[in-house]
């Protein structure tokens, strides 16, 4: 396994101290769990992550104009300014 050195507040550290020891478990371990869980979140919100063109799907087609705005006569030219 890799090492990795993390400084933290000291608040933190003691209630990390008292986690792991209530647990009856490592510090090690504890971090682990909680990168671990930090890390399957990210993967979790990137997962959930809204898809414009999926819920923009019903509504295709449903109004009327050019497909492309630069076809509309004068839009975007100095007249129409």
């Amino acid at each position: 396994m890799k090492i990795l050195t993390v400084k933290i507040p000291q608040a933190i550290e003691k209630k990390f101290r008292e986690k792991a020891k209530a647990a009856n478990q490592s510090a090690s371990e504890i971090v682990r769990h909680a990168l671990a869980r930090e890390i399957d979140a990210d993967a979790e919100a990137e997962a959930e992550a809204v898809d414009f063109a999926k819920l923009a799907a019903p509504y295709i087609g449903m109004f009327s104009g050019p497909a492309d705005l630069s076809d509309c006569g004068g839009y975007g030219s100095r007249k129409s300014r």
